[in-house]
């Protein structure tokens, strides 16, 4: 994301509050949750456990409706997270992946989205966007940390974007890389840096990799993002990617989503739609 933050949760039956950890102060807020069931903590031990992350919630079933500043968790087998360091945004999201984000316009930054706690570089993503009217960038997302290679060295922590839609232009004032066509759709790479800042791992300095589309992808219909050719183009350049399968960051897992990114924005709007994982 442009900046990351970290809040803590304290949970209660019907609404989640957030509490604030080391990162950056952000708002706390509720979290409205629809349809909680009382099975849900024998659920939640059905994936490994991830509850080492301050901001993990829990397992809910049916669908949940997040408010707070940070919040990750699963709903049904979907993971999901939902970030802000500010102003007004909510998340909905069922079992079946679909979701809805609805944001007001502000000087903030808001990421969220449905996927996976574990990044996969064969995975393939299946969506469908019924509306999308002004987000920054609408993206597969997600994170790779090794954590024995040298903190100083960006290569160790990766944020990367594979963009389908967006109001800016991803990845401006980097270095481009080579150009590729995955699925019908032409991509340019693109690598920037973020020194020192809030990241699934502290505050750090690691590299943005970006897979930029020639046109936006249109609304109303069913795509797939195909993630290998995208882990190939920037390998081409020689940018390499960091395990996405481990739970070693300080802060959150290296999970791999359909995210929202609203930045800095003037004004509201809403992104719906469907995500799914197809067969590789």
């Amino acid at each position: 994301m442009t900046s990351r933050l970290t809040q803590a949760l304290l949970a209660s039956a019907l609404i989640l509050g957030l509490a604030g950890c080391d990162s950056p102060p952000a708002p706390d807020a509720a979290a409205e949750v629809a349809q909680p069931q009382a099975g849900q903590a024998a659920a939640g031990q059905a994936k490994p456990p991830i509850s080492k992350f301050k901001a993990y919630t829990r397992r809910f079933e049916g669908e949940a409706l997040l408010t707070q500043s940070h919040a990750t968790g699963h709903v049904g087998d979907l993971f999901f997270t939902h970030w802000k360091d500010g102003g007004e945004a909510s998340f909905k999201l069922d079992e079946q992946g679909n979701f809805r984000i609805d944001w007001v316009g502000g000087d903030y930054n808001y990421v969220g989205g449905p996927g996976w706690e574990r990044g996969d570089r064969n995975r393939v993503i299946g969506y469908h966007l019924n509306e999308d009217s002004g987000a920054s960038y609408v993206t597969l997302y997600g994170w790779g940390y090794n954590k024995d290679m040298d903190p100083s060295d960006p290569a160790h922590l990766v944020e990367y974007y594979v963009v389908q839609r967006g109001v800016r232009t991803p990845g401006q004032g980097g270095e481009e890389g080579v150009s590729f066509t995955s699925n019908g759709v032409e991509y340019t790479t693109i690598r920037t840096v973020r020194r020192e800042k809030p990241s699934i791992n502290n505050t750090a300095t690691f590299y943005q990799y970006w897979s930029r589309p020639k046109e936006q992808l249109p609304l109303g219909q069913d795509h797939k993002i195909i993630f290998a050719d995208h882990v190939a183009a920037w390998e081409r350049n020689g940018w390499k990617l960091p395990d996405m399968d481990n739970f070693d960051a300080s802060d959150d897992p290296t999970y791999q989503v359909f995210a929202v990114e609203v930045f800095m924005v003037e004004k509201g709007g809403t992104v719906s739609g469907r995500v799914w994982e197809e067969a590789p």
